[in-house]
């Protein structure tokens, strides 16, 4: 199949941050999508600029699984600490395959445009994969997080009604 237009990846990449975009309630939808300020606007300008990259790597024949995941990374953080099933989190990945095929539709027809195909919808099973193991990896770090503050507080509340002393740091002498 002939390189695909630095035009039409750019079109791919802004229906596919569309389609990221179209899962938040409409104020916050507005916003991402509009304003381009970096600083006002970091999560959508991070997923407009992961998703460009995102796009470029996954059209590729031979992806780099590297790049996917330095590209990937950054969305997939944002919407696990947000309130997403883990499905909702990550289904713009499989979207990809439909934005691609509607801007595309007759690849279907030629040997070589079906041979392009399935290895592009391994690349964002692929993709989907790794999107996965970011969004558990998350989680668990967020989990973790949770139960050691949880810990914290309890301890905490423990020393301050007498029920536990405090005990001093591990290599503190006691003086008596």
């Amino acid at each position: 199949m002939d390189t695909i237009s630095t035009e039409k990846k750019q079109r791919l990449a802004k229906n596919w941050f569309s389609v990221i975009i179209n899962t938040y309630p409409a104020e916050s939808k507005a916003f991402f999508g509009k304003n381009k300020d970096l600083f006002a606007n970091p999560v959508g300008n991070t997923i407009k600029r992961s998703i460009d990259r995102l796009t470029h790597e996954v059209l590729l024949p031979d992806m780099n699984r590297d790049h996917v995941k330095e590209a990937l990374e950054p969305i997939v953080r944002i919407r696990a600490v947000q309130e997403f099933s883990i499905s909702n989190a990550l289904a713009f990945i499989f979207a990809f395959k439909t934005i691609f095929r509607k801007e595309n539709p007759l690849l279907s027809q030629t040997e070589e445009g079906r041979l392009y195909l399935e290895g592009l919808d391994a690349n964002i099973d692929e993709t989907v994969l790794m999107a996965l193991d970011i969004y558990m990896s998350c989680k668990h770090t967020i989990y973790t997080l949770r139960i050691n503050e949880a810990k914290k507080n309890v301890r905490q509340l423990l020393i301050k009604k007498n029920l536990m002393c405090e005990l001093p740091e591990a290599g503190v002498e006691i003086i008596r």
